[in-house]
């Protein structure tokens, strides 16, 4: 189970660079975002049903915010490509009309 942890631990990190690294494309995310949730399914599923310990929930409770943190950071970075975009084809649509 700690080595699932661990493994875990390091992927959070990995995509905590991505979404920190404004040059990066973000094509590696959606992949290393799945990873880690595979890891959590796994981490839970070798509780075999039986409540967690202290420190494994509490783990759990930290992906748990790292997953609502990533999900409003990419709400948010979709939410600004949509607006450029948006600006791009108005300034096409106006210099089309002169």
């Amino acid at each position: 189970m700690n080595a699932l942890m661990e493994e875990i631990s390091a992927l959070e990190a990995e995509i905590d660079t991505l979404f920190a690294d404004l040059e990066n494309p973000l094509d590696t995310l959606p992949e290393r975002v799945n990873s880690h949730q595979e890891k959590i399914v796994q981490l839970i599923e070798s509780l075999n049903g039986a409540p967690p310990n202290a420190e494994t929930l509490a783990f759990l409770q930290h992906a748990q915010q790292k997953i609502a943190d990533w999900t409003k950071q990419a709400i948010e970075e979709r939410t600004e490509t949509r607006q450029t975009l948006l600006n791009l084809a108005q300034g096409r649509k106006a210099r089309d009309q002169y």
